[in-house]
């Protein structure tokens, strides 16, 4: 739902941390110099491509090369499990690893997915702890090659990433991407279904994501489950509607001249719009900027 922002250096200290480490079974030799000698031949790809590869790369690699059940190859990209068929991996799971590198490099607030739960991180015993998990837009069972690909990693929370997202559905694009659009192209809509056309209270109306001119994310809504789960959150709607009765312009004007402050810190007191840019930092952030538009509340 969110996109994902990156800084320009963000690949190379991702494959340093990865490419470079080593492991017992390596022989002495790095992941990258391992990777060279016996998996390139097989996959063609330069180590970066695959580690660090922008979400486009992925998937002309993802499309060139197929799925692939092969146990070497799960092995030498091995991502969460100690085991594989039954076979020792090549390296422990690197997922910690990686999981400090986000929490280290990348603003994690709330779910990338979904805009509806917190995923920071936090303290506990002077140790840094997340609440996030990170998933694998294409799927790591199918392409193990992609396991560790950093533009193949979403930040997100338990819901999404365990309990509603379709693997089954092929996704060819991506938080990660720079051209993901999504907020730009869907907006959340009221539709009231009251037949005296009055809003007093939830079941007087309903929300629902409605995409402009096309319809490229029908299917990541529906895989994320996205209109239902945001069903439950029409009372923060409501309340919205409610108070936008009770502080028309006027009212806002009056506030403004009596505080001192412009009248879009009025409107963000009372309503608690953010700007596209901080979309990510608040649960719903996206939810009350779209009403607030449809409100000319901005």
């Amino acid at each position: 739902m969110l996109k994902i922002e990156y800084s320009s250096n963000l690949k190379d200290i991702y494959y340093e941390k990865i490419a470079k480490s080593t492991a017992n079974k390596f022989k002495g030799l790095t992941f990258e110099k391992y990777y060279n000698q016996n998996y390139k031949n097989i996959l063609k790809y330069e180590l970066e491509d695959i580690l660090c590869g922008d979400f486009e790369k992925l998937v002309e690699i993802k499309n060139k090369l197929g799925k692939k059940n092969d146990n070497k190859i799960k092995s030498f990209f091995n991502y969460d499990k100690t085991k594989i068929n039954n076979s020792s991996p090549l390296i422990s799971k690197l997922q910690p690893k990686i999981s400090e590198f986000f929490q280290e490099n990348i603003e994690v607030h709330t779910c990338y997915y979904c805009n509806i739960d917190f995923i920071n991180t936090f303290k506990k015993d002077d140790e840094t702890k997340n609440a996030f998990t990170l998933d694998h837009v294409l799927e790591k069972a199918d392409y193990p090659f992609l396991a560790l690909s950093l533009y193949n990693l979403v930040p997100c929370c338990y819901v999404c990433n365990s309990k509603v997202k379709d693997s089954k559905i092929p996704f060819n694009f991506s938080p990660t991407n720079k051209n993901f659009d999504f907020d730009e192209r869907v907006k959340f809509k009221s539709f009231i279904t009251n037949l005296d056309l009055q809003i007093e209270q939830e079941q007087d109306f309903n929300i629902k994501l409605i995409e402009n001119y096309s319809n490229k994310y029908d299917d990541y809504i529906k895989s994320l489950n996205l209109n239902n789960r945001y069903d439950y959150h029409k009372y923060k709607v409501l309340e919205m509607i409610q108070k936008r009765k009770e502080y028309p312009e006027s009212r806002i004007k009056e506030l403004s001249k009596l505080t001192q402050k412009t009248e879009e810190e009025i409107k963000q007191d009372l309503f608690g719009i953010y700007i596209s840019e901080d979309l990510h930092k608040r649960p719903l952030s996206k939810l009350i900027k779209d009403i607030s538009e449809e409100l000319d509340l901005i």
